[in-house]
C-alpha cells in the first residue's frame, strides 16, 4: 500500500533528466540503489520513502497533457506508518518541485499535472495514512503509539546529532527507541542513560538507567528501568529545563552519583517488553 507521485515539467523547460538525477544524489540521506533509484532514509528517525526513473514503455498508452512533459520522475512512501514519515518526507517533494519548477500529477486525485503548496500533499497522505492504520489495525497487528508522543521523538530524534554536536563530547545525547509492552499492542519510548554522566533528557515514557556501583574490590554493573516521572521526581532539581529537554550539567552529574546509584528500577528491558521498528506502529488504533 503506497502512495505515488509522478513529476512533470514544462514543455519549454530546459531541465534535463541529469538535472533531477544530481538533485535526487546530492540530498541528505540519499542513497542510490542502482540507475534508476534513489532512497532516502534518515537512520535517526528511521522515516524513509523513495524516487524513482522509469523509462516508457512505447506499448502503453501514455497520457498527453497540453504543455507539460512527463519526466518518467516518480515518488513513492508506504501507508501504515506513523505521521512523522509524511512531516520528514513530503519536504523533500515541497523543496524539488520548487527548486527545479516542476508539477505533479497526483494519480490519487488530480486529472492533469498541477503546483501544490506545501503541506498540501503531506495532509493528504497523512488522512489516507491513518484511514489505512485504522481498516487494517487488527489484521496486520499493528501497535500504538499516540500521535504527540510520537511526533515528539521525531523531532528530537531528527535534532540528536546536531544537539550533540553543539554540545560536545561531555554531555550524552540519546536516541529514542520504541518499545512494545508485553501482551499488549502500546507502545513506549524509551532513552539510555550510561552512568551518571551529563546527560540530557527527553521526554519519554521510561529510561534504561545503566548503573556501575564501586564495591572493595570490583564494579558492580546494574541495569533497569524507572519511569521518567519517577526520575524526575528523584533527581529533578538537578537538572536544568530547556523547551524540549532537561539537561544535567557536569557539575551537578559529579553530585548525584550516590543518588544515582540508588534510583529504584522496575525490572530489565527484557522483562517489560520488546523493541519494534518505526515501521510496525501507527498513530491510530482499529475503528
Amino acid at each position: 500500500m503506497s502512495y505515488d507521485l509522478n513529476f512533470y515539467k514544462k514543455t519549454t523547460s530546459s531541465v534535463s533528466k541529469s538535472d533531477i538525477e544530481k538533485y535526487l544524489t546530492n540530498l541528505p540521506n540519499v542513497t542510490k540503489e542502482n540507475e534508476t533509484q534513489w532512497f532516502y532514509q534518515n537512520e535517526d528517525t528511521g522515516a524513509y520513502c523513495s524516487f524513482e526513473y522509469y523509462e516508457s514503455d512505447e506499448e502503453d498508452e501514455e497520457e498527453n497533457f497540453n504543455g507539460f512533459e512527463d519526466t518518467n520522475f516518480t515518488f513513492n512512501i508506504n501507508f501504515i506508518r506513523p505521521q512523522f514519515f509524511g512531516k520528514e518526507c513530503f519536504p523533500l517533494v515541497d523543496n524539488l518541485i520548487r527548486d527545479l519548477d516542476l508539477h505533479i500529477l497526483n494519480p490519487q486525485g488530480d486529472p492533469e499535472p498541477k503546483k501544490y503548496e506545501n503541506g498540501i500533499l503531506e495532509k493528504e497522505w497523512g488522512e489516507s495514512n491513518l484511514n489505512f492504520a485504522k481498516s487494517n489495525f487488527k489484521e496486520w497487528e499493528l501497535s500504538y503509539l499516540e500521535l504527540n508522543k510520537s511526533n515528539y521523538s521525531w523531532a528530537f530524534s531528527k535534532n540528536r546529532k546536531s544537539l550533540q554536536n553543539a554540545l560536545g563530547d561531555n554531555y550524552f545525547v540519546p536516541g529514542i527507541f520504541y518499545i512494545k509492552k508485553k501482551n499488549t499492542n502500546v507502545v513506549n519510548t524509551l532513552a539510555v542513560w550510561p552512568e551518571h554522566i551529563p546527560y540530557i533528557l527527553p521526554e519519554v515514557d521510561y529510561v534504561l538507567v545503566q548503573k556501575k556501583i564501586k564495591k572493595l574490590f570490583r564494579t558492580k554493573k546494574e541495569d533497569g528501568l524507572i519511569k521518567y516521572s519517577e526520575l524526575v521526581s528523584k533527581l529533578g532539581s538537578f537538572f536544568v529545563d530547556e523547551k524540549d529537554y532537561k539537561i544535567i550539567h557536569p557539575e551537578n552529574a559529579n553530585k548525584i552519583s550516590k543518588l544515582f546509584n540508588e534510583l529504584p528500577l522496575i525490572g530489565g528491558f527484557e522483562d517489560f517488553g520488546e523493541g519494534i521498528t518505526v515501521d510496525k506502529f501507527v498513530n491510530t488504533k482499529s475503528k
